[in-house]
């Protein structure tokens, strides 16, 4: 019987932290838009179909698909409502921060426990939580984020504990966290709330003492919580954990009982309006007042209770079928063993009943997934077949737009060898064009340079004539001859057949080596031209030493340079 009434009560508690007492306000901030994806997915639907992804940041886009996937799972649209949660899921394990990808895989979860599917659920708080403490463990993160993803933290420890609760798990070590996490927080009343989930944890694992010790800091401020509801609540559970452990006396028990306030538990508001009076969140006063009348043998008390508690009841699950136990213990212990036995039968048949609800609603489960295992198979099906067929056709395309090309890239390269081949002509046209009017152009220079040599030659001789017809023989005749040879512009003259009978290797001296003085150039163009050391001391006036000298600095200077005719200008200072 105990183990029936501690399934109650712990149903109860998740009742009250669900319904009644979890009030999360930054969870709230922050899904607010999920909240109303689950309770009205049909606004939420159309709401999010008439925005425009095109027009959102792809971070937009993601949590949109998110939202849109959520409001499309609990409108009953599965596959669509997966494609679209994968999608948003694909950009947050790609782009997404550690917050991001928390924030994400809550909403993920959140899906996925609408489904039925609490495993892929479980497994996605428990990546959510992984990815937030590896946030706050991270680098630095701005005020409002932190706060943002310590609650997120909270919430997700919470909704693990209240999950493992419903699944049969052991939920100590969830509610633990969420303790630890709001703790961190900084949030008093969550802190209780999870406090308070802990304490039922331990108690449906019948570790009654440890239950007693970590709800004790919320039944010593029970006096000052706000929500005085959820006060009553931690007395009732204290109360009750006293009971089961047995540390009490019945004048103990009978004292905590009695600073309960009935009308606050009567009256106290719901999420959604006005408590009624036989609301089953009611009963934890009248339920904890039957056992403990019924140990301390006021059995008439405990039988009013008991009563009560069945009286306001239309319906019994699990948890609180093992009222009728309850009762027909009092009952028995009253010595009226054929109300007992009556209660007994009652708890039989609707142990019968629940046990055939139960079969009954495994079986429409069963059906149910089945027909979406047969729809989700018709489907994935018929987009297999469309992928076949759009396959096809776009291979039939390929190879027509293949031949296509292949056809036109062989007219192309046809056309491309005949351009190459008059191209090609073109190129030898042009090659024999500079060449004969490079031809020419050299012909031209020579002829201009032999016309002024010889200019020059004409105009050196008539000068000697004139030259020998005035002075006649003699010392100034000799003195008068040599100005003439070694005149500047005899030099220049010399310079200038240099350069054209050497293939205009003076011209490319100056081009090559334009930091030469004059000097320079004149010495380099008579060695060019073939002349002695000893006529060009005479003609420069310079000693041999001098010459020697000089040209041994200026092939130096030519084999240091880079020079394109460095080789050949070399050639002629040997």
């Amino acid at each position: 019987m105990k183990r029936d009434i501690v399934g109650w009560v712990l149903a109860a508690a998740v009742l009250l932290s669900v319904g009644c007492g979890y009030r999360r306000p930054e969870q709230l901030a922050i899904s607010v838009d999920s909240f109303l994806a689950v309770e009205h997915p049909d606004s939420a639907r159309r709401l999010l179909q008439a925005m425009n992804p095109e027009r959102m940041s792809r971070n937009d886009r993601a949590r949109w698909s998110l939202m849109l996937g959520l409001a499309e799972v609990a409108s009953g649209d599965t596959l669509a409502g997966r494609r679209t949660l994968d999608r948003g899921m694909r950009y947050y394990d790609r782009h997404g921060s550690d917050s991001e990808r928390a924030e994400a895989w809550y909403t993920y979860a959140k899906a996925h426990v609408r489904i039925g599917d609490m495993e892929e659920g479980i497994r996605g708080y428990t990546e959510s939580a992984i990815l937030a403490e590896k946030a706050l463990a991270g680098k630095p993160l701005d005020d409002s984020l932190r706060k943002r993803t310590e609650t997120l933290l909270v919430a997700v420890y919470h909704t693990l504990g209240l999950l493992y609760f419903e699944q049969g798990y052991d939920a100590v070590e969830p509610f633990a966290k969420a303790v630890e996490a709001a703790r961190a927080n900084g949030n008093a009343e969550q802190e209780g709330y999870s406090r308070f989930m802990l304490a039922s944890a331990h108690c449906a694992a019948g570790d009654y003492r440890q239950a007693i010790e970590i709800l004790s800091p919320l039944v010593e401020a029970a006096d000052t919580i706000p929500f005085r509801y959820f006060a009553q609540q931690v007395r009732i559970q204290n109360l009750l954990f006293h009971t089961y452990l047995g540390d009490w006396t019945p004048a103990q028990l009978l004292a905590a009982r009695d600073s309960i306030d009935l009308d606050v538990i009567r009256t106290a508001p719901l999420s959604y309006g006005k408590a009624a009076s036989e609301d089953t969140g009611r009963s934890f006063y009248d339920v904890a007042s039957a056992i403990i009348f019924h140990r301390d043998g006021q059995l008439d008390s405990a039988r009013r209770y008991i009563e009560e508690s069945l009286a306001c009841r239309d319906t019994f699950h699990q948890g609180s079928v093992g009222l009728f136990n309850l009762a027909a213990g009092i009952y028995h212990d009253r010595g009226d063993d054929a109300r007992a036995y009556d209660y007994m039968q009652q708890y039989v048949s609707v142990k019968d009943s629940l046990f055939e609800v139960q079969r009954g609603a495994q079986v429409a489960e069963l059906e149910r997934r089945f027909r979406t295992a047969n729809e989700v198979a018709l489907r994935e099906a018929s987009l297999r077949y469309r992928a076949w067929i759009a396959a096809l056709v776009a291979l039939l395309v390929i190879m027509a737009a293949g031949w296509a090309v292949v056809g036109y890239r062989r007219k192309l390269r046809r056309r491309d060898e005949q351009l190459s081949e008059s191209l090609a002509l073109l190129d030898s046209y042009r090659e024999s064009h500079d060449s004969l009017t490079s031809r020419l152009d050299a012909s031209d220079a020579r002829e201009a340079a032999l016309k002024r040599l010889l200019e020059g030659r004409v105009a050196a001789v008539r000068d000697i004539a004139a030259t020998y017809y005035t002075y006649g023989e003699g010392e100034r005749l000799t003195a008068k001859m040599r100005d003439l040879a070694l005149s500047p512009a005899m030099l220049a003259d010399v310079v200038d057949m240099a350069d054209l009978y050497s293939d205009r290797a003076v011209t490319r001296l100056r081009e090559q080596f334009p930091g030469w003085t004059a000097r320079n150039y004149d010495f380099a163009a008579l060695v060019i031209a073939g002349f002695s050391p000893q006529e060009i001391c005479v003609m420069l006036g310079m000693s041999l030493n001098g010459v020697y000298t000089l040209k041994s600095k200026l092939k130096r200077r030519i084999a240091d340079s880079e020079a394109e005719d460095r080789d050949r200008l070399l050639e002629y200072f040997i």
